[in-house]
């Protein structure tokens, strides 16, 4: 990684007496002439990455990728993605577009498309943003995951990619049609779409979870789309409730005379919406949102979420078959059902120029990013909530740009224009785009008022209620708040409580602005340590138009828990039960399996509680509950005891471990492969005093038998 100087200064231009635009510059120096903006990526961090290409002629650009990562301090380094990806994505197919693609990652990687045409398939390549390609080794003593490096050992190692097999290549009229391309979520907590064209008629999509460690993405959902239109126009978009839509516009062209009566009954352009909800594994829709007898028209859709808003919002953009000129621009706001609730003409400022780019902003209202025809100058609009012209970007009128440029927009209002000040010179120009609410009060959320715990307050461990007030009436809805506790350990967080907002765990005020959820006495049992909670988009819905609201990402809503002593405990014996699933599971293994399960009990016990795993003893099997029928498995866990007061002590672990199994639908116990065959209506229960049960082992040995 190269970290290149840069040079900053302040501009202010006085284009008139009465107007003052005044924003930053950072100029960086290039090594190389030629090189042209492909696309810009922004993280939550404030850090944006640029990807550069370096177009060889009309149709194929260098075989490489090319990074320039943007530090919100104003230095840029420079970076490459370092993996041998075939050379013939990096020329235009027969759709006028690359082959390859590339999108962000939350929190900071980047998944990268591309094709291979031996085996007839789309891959995904998962990458840090600064090019490194997530590897993993898979020599048995080498459980490391590594990036981009070489282990010199003399031993035999194999060092793989993290490629997944994504899809299979469309062949259309006997030629490949590879225009798929990635749709990430603007949640942290989402996957990411892939979606073809399959045949001239048929759009396949498919939802990837999240990368796993080793930067495989797994399958959770798939379906097709039907057109109307052989290759028909549709775009898609991410929506608030974690779902994505799909806008297909139908245009049908009825050959009307100059002097023919044009008859309104027979719409020649059709707009539908369908919501995919790829978690939920089902389809709403598709409904209809706009239809126009007006014949001869092509029909064009940029799409966006109303972040502050409510709703969805699209552009349709009309020009004349055959004619690039823009005749009109619609604005359309509709539900998450599909009802249309705003439908707007935009005005003269958008005909006869080219519609670069759509953005719903955080802060409230939308950016349009406008090009002249000849491709010479470039300008931002800003529309309000309701979709009124609300001014220009801050940057001058006529601001040149010859060639490529990308625009960032970030959740704190910053926006950046990268473009070319010369073949050498890439200019990056800051400004600050208008807000139209008060603050977010840290919660990157307009629609919150207030939280309790509130960002970066001390709570005492007692504390059996969280709640969130909202500036609006909402009601409850369906997806999660899930509570975290931050590791200081491996760094990765630990899942304390997840509710889905339907539960009965919920209740909320009497004005519908407050709603409350019920926190177990195992959630916040860790003295002196830091938790966050994540609120899934979608947890409540506005109550008057009954569309989903905006949630709070991670490491937003953070808060610690008081220091505090505990009492000491003697150590003691907790007995607790298989399902039968879980006791059928169980005989049905080996006896080296049933080692292993009860080692990993163990494991997964101590990271849900947490608790130090040096306090639980191994897990004795197996005596039998005759009183269920079928028999269920009974196994015995003994707790050592502690002299450090600032840890939980025996009688507390012993507390935890039953709340958390008698509620495992919403804590870590469901979520590991073993504890889930744990049994909810026995808990866990004190069984006998720890000296007393060694004492007595061999009367339990004589009952049952034991794998330590």
């Amino acid at each position: 990684m190269t970290v290149l100087t840069n040079l900053f200064y302040f501009i202010l231009l006085f284009i008139n007496p009465l107007i003052v635009y005044s924003y930053d510059v950072i100029l960086h120096n290039e090594t190389e002439p030629g090189l042209k903006i492909y696309k810009v990526h922004t993280y939550r961090d404030g850090i944006a990455v640029v990807h550069l290409v370096k177009p060889i002629n009309e149709s194929c650009i260098e075989p490489r990728i090319d990074l320039r990562i943007l530090h919100p301090n104003g230095t840029v380094d420079s970076a490459k993605v370092d993996y041998p990806i075939p050379e013939y994505n990096f020329c235009r197919g027969p759709n006028g577009f690359y082959w390859f693609d590339m999108i962000r990652s939350f929190p900071s990687s980047i998944n990268i498309l591309y094709i291979d045409i031996a085996s007839a398939s789309y891959y995904v390549l998962f990458a840090t943003r600064t090019g490194y390609v997530i590897r993993f080794v898979t020599h048995p003593l080498c459980f490391k995951y590594i990036l981009h490096m070489y282990i010199n050992l003399f031993i035999e190692i194999f060092i793989f990619a993290s490629n997944t097999y994504v899809a299979p290549i469309s062949i259309i009229n006997g030629t490949i049609y590879a225009d798929g391309y990635l749709v990430t979520h603007t949640s942290e907590e989402c996957g990411f779409m892939f979606v073809n064209y399959e045949t001239e008629t048929i759009v396949m999509w498919k939802y990837f979870s999240k990368p796993d460690d080793k930067g495989n993405f797994s399958l959770i959902n798939e379906g097709k789309h039907y057109l109307q239109n052989s290759l028909a126009n549709y775009f898609v978009f991410p929506s608030i409730d974690g779902n994505f839509g799909i806008v297909i516009v139908n245009s049908t062209d009825i050959n009307i005379n100059p002097n023919e009566f044009i008859n309104p009954s027979k719409f020649t352009s059709k707009a539908y919406v369908t919501f995919i909800k790829p978690v939920m594994k089902s389809v709403d829709g598709p409904f209809l949102i706009y239809q126009s007898a007006i014949p001869h028209l092509e029909v064009r859709s940029f799409c966006d979420t109303a972040f502050a808003g409510i709703g969805n919002t699209c552009l349709l953009i009309f020009n004349r078959v055959e004619d690039e000129n823009t005749l009109e621009v619609i604005k359309l706001s509709f539900q998450a059902s599909g009802s249309v609730f705003d439908m707007r003409k935009l005005g003269d400022k958008f005909v006869d120029v080219d519609i670069v780019t759509f953005n719903g902003l955080f802060h409230g209202g939308y950016l349009i990013t406008l090009r002249d025809n000849q491709r010479k100058t470039i300008e931002g609009i800003i529309l309000d909530n309701d979709g009124k012209y609300n001014g220009t970007w801050g940057f001058p009128p006529g601001l040149k740009s010859s060639g490529s440029f990308g625009v960032t927009i970030f959740l704190n209002g910053t926006l950046r224009l990268v473009t070319f000040e010369n073949e050498m010179t890439l200019k990056i120009s800051f400004t600050t785009l208008p807000k139209f609410f008060s603050d977010d009060y840290g919660y990157e959320n307009p629609h919150i008022k207030s939280t309790y715990p509130s960002i970066s307050s001390s709570i005492p461990l007692s504390i059996t209620n969280i709640n969130i007030t909202y500036h609006l009436s909402v009601t409850i809805s369906t997806n999660n708040v899930s509570i975290y506790q931050y590791n200081n350990n491996d760094g990765l967080p630990i899942l304390r409580q997840s509710v889905p907002g339907n539960s009965p765990y919920f209740s909320y005020s009497s004005d519908k602005m407050t709603i409350s959820m019920k926190v177990l006495g195992s959630t916040f049992n860790q003295p002196n340590s830091n938790y966050y909670i994540v609120v899934d988009g979608n947890v409540v819905r506005d109550w008057t138009s009954n569309n989903p609201l905006l949630g709070v990402e991670r490491n937003r809503w953070k808060f610690n828990t008081i220091n505090i002593q505990d009492n000491f405990a003697e150590e003691s014996i907790g007995r607790f039960s298989l399902t039968e699933e879980g006791t059928k599971s169980f005989e049905k293994l080996s006896l080296d399996g049933q080692r292993e399960f009860l080692s990993q009990l163990r494991i997964d016990l101590s990271e849900s509680i947490p608790v130090d795993i040096n306090r639980l003893d191994y897990v004795k099997c197996c005596e039998y509950d005759n009183s269920q029928q079928p028999p269920r498995i009974l196994l015995s866990l003994p707790i050592k005891s502690t002299t450090n007061p600032y840890e939980r002590n025996v009688d507390h672990i012993i507390k935890d471990l039953d709340i958390l199994i008698k509620h495992k639908e919403v804590t870590p116990i469901s979520w590991f492969g073993t504890t889930n065959h744990l049994e909810a209506s026995f808990g866990f229960q004190r069984y006998s005093n720890y000296n007393y049960y060694y004492k007595n082992f061999h009367y339990l040995n004589f009952n049952s038998f034991f794998i330590i």
